[in-house]
């Protein structure tokens, strides 16, 4: 006869690995966020195409430091797959070769993706990084998924959501590719960044249902009104990011027709996108601003009442930014940290909705 568990192991078992759970979300949700901030200082900085191939850097596995790294050289040993540029154009060595003095057309092929030929450390460096974090957050993302993967007698919810999280990863991977690939269509970068705001949907629901599982959170009872306004906020919060990045598809065309030359003019040529990411800002505002005054006598939760109060600190910041962007010229440095806060306004917002519970409790 086979000896029966008591339930208390398994109860023991269950809260040691939903604690592991909690640290590795934790950790998980900061780096996809540093991965959001990475990227958003690459699009700032025009380093997209600091690395013109992908996964590997002008074919290194670490990227050059020199522009004489990738300048043709006699007598070097070159690897299949490096890069070079030789007259504005992207060379790429056809095998293992050790050079002759002259450059030799027979060693090489242009590089058949695109025609980007440019080399600037920092803007390579920058990328690169950007890269290496979203490598990390990827490592991190399956180490969640393994751990979900240890409880999952006692929930399957959680490692089900987390599969469909690493199919989106997977997505975004590919994605960047592509982006690399066509030479930052702005559409695919549009799509790209969504991706990664459902990446933060997944890690904050998982992290949320195990707290409550694991009876480390109480859900604060709000009423059918008030939840609903939140997942209106949350909604609105979702949409605002997409009208804000069709602006910027539409600065950067601007400012590649332009040169980058007279940034003053840049707000006069948008459409009436713009307008509507303005209109829509506003009721933003609004909106959140009474979801606060509401949400901070109802809420109980201490860590539920940060973000409570995260609400009221990121749409005051976001908004004030927006004023700035528009009567400063929109200023280079800004764009990135206008997008930061809008996602750190979703995080918030979709936490509070896993957060809080429509039902009146008694």
């Amino acid at each position: 006869m086979r000896r029966k568990i008591p339930n208390t192991f398994v109860l023991m078992e269950s809260t040691r690995y939903d604690i592991k759970f909690l640290k590795v979300a934790s950790v998980t949700l900061v780096l996809l966020y540093l991965v959001i901030i990475a990227g958003s200082i690459v699009r700032a900085t025009g380093s997209g195409m600091g690395c013109p191939d992908w996964p590997k850097c002008f074919g290194y596995y670490i990227p050059p430091t020199n522009p004489a790294q990738i300048e043709f050289q006699e007598s070097h040993a070159y690897k299949k797959s490096m890069m070079i540029i030789v007259k504005d154009t992207l060379w790429l060595s056809k095998a293992d070769f050790t050079s002759a003095k002259k450059f030799d057309y027979s060693n090489w092929e242009k590089y058949p993706v695109h025609n980007y030929a440019k080399f600037f450390v920092m803007q390579t460096w920058v990328e690169y990084v950007n890269r290496l974090i979203g490598a990390v957050n990827a490592f991190a993302l399956l180490a969640l998924l393994l751990v979900a993967l240890l409880r999952i007698k006692n929930d399957r919810i959680t490692f089900f959501v987390l599969v469909a999280g690493m199919c989106v990863m997977a997505f975004v991977i590919w994605l960047g590719a592509v982006v690399v690939h066509t030479n930052l269509a702005p559409q695919k970068i549009t799509f790209h960044m969504l991706s990664s705001l459902a990446l933060l949907g997944v890690v904050i629901f998982s992290h949320t249902r195990v707290s409550v599982l694991a009876n480390k959170l109480v859900k604060s009872s709000v009423g059918k009104n008030i939840h609903f306004l939140l997942t209106a906020a949350l909604l609105l919060t979702i949409l605002q990011i997409v009208f804000g990045t069709q602006v910027r598809q539409q600065i950067d065309v601007i400012n590649l027709d332009s040169g980058g030359l007279m940034r003053e003019t840049w707000i006069s040529k948008l459409n009436r996108i713009y307008l509507v990411h303005q209109l829509t800002a506003m009721i933003v505002v609004f909106l959140n601003g009474y979801l606060f005054f509401k949400l901070k006598r109802i809420v109980n939760d201490s860590t539920t009442k940060i973000l409570v109060y995260g609400i009221l600190l990121v749409i005051l910041l976001e908004y004030a930014l927006g004023v700035f962007i528009h009567n400063f010229s929109i200023p280079a440095f800004s764009q990135p940290i206008h997008l930061i806060l809008a996602l750190l306004l979703f995080g918030i917002q979709f936490g509070l909705l896993q957060r809080t519970t429509r039902k009146i409790l008694i």
